[in-house]
């Protein structure tokens, strides 16, 4: 999804903090990813990500209360794809995290997945205060 000069093209989207709604960024990702040059496994792997981050957006950030919003915003380019999820919580100490013991926990894994699953992972609160986590899947060069 490229405009006819090659530019990235841009979505925005704000879901109500219900998991209801996770179907949503996958939906995007699996529609206006199709246009550009990625694997398919490079662009599931990005959505297992992007919904690892509105999941925790939603618990953790939001506390799931419907009135606060997660905002997603998509950024589609021949190159990459990069995925900024927003939510109204504090954060956590993303400095100091450490991963979990044992993969096969039930919970906790979800920063494990999205380091795995992206090229790129960052976490920060946003100029408003919000807390962002940045995704970013790059397109491997052909050589």
């Amino acid at each position: 999804m490229t405009s006819a000069n090659g530019s990235s093209q841009q979505v925005e989207v704000m879901l109500p903090s219900r998991l209801l709604f996770l179907g949503v960024p996958d939906a995007i990702l699996m529609e206006l990813a199709g246009d550009l040059p990625f694997e398919q496994k490079d662009i599931d792997e990005l959505s297992t990500a992007v919904i690892e981050a509105c999941t925790n957006a939603m618990e953790h950030g939001n506390g799931m209360e419907q009135e606060r919003r997660v905002e997603l915003h998509f950024r589609f380019a021949p190159d990459e794809i990069r995925v900024t999820v927003l939510d109204q919580g504090a954060g956590f100490d993303f400095r100091n995290w450490q991963p979990p013991d044992g993969l096969m926990r039930e919970r906790g894994r979800g920063i494990t997945i999205m380091r795995e699953f992206t090229d790129e992972l960052t976490f920060d609160h946003a100029p408003d205060g919000r807390f962002r986590v940045q995704l970013v899947k790059r397109h491997p060069r052909q050589d």
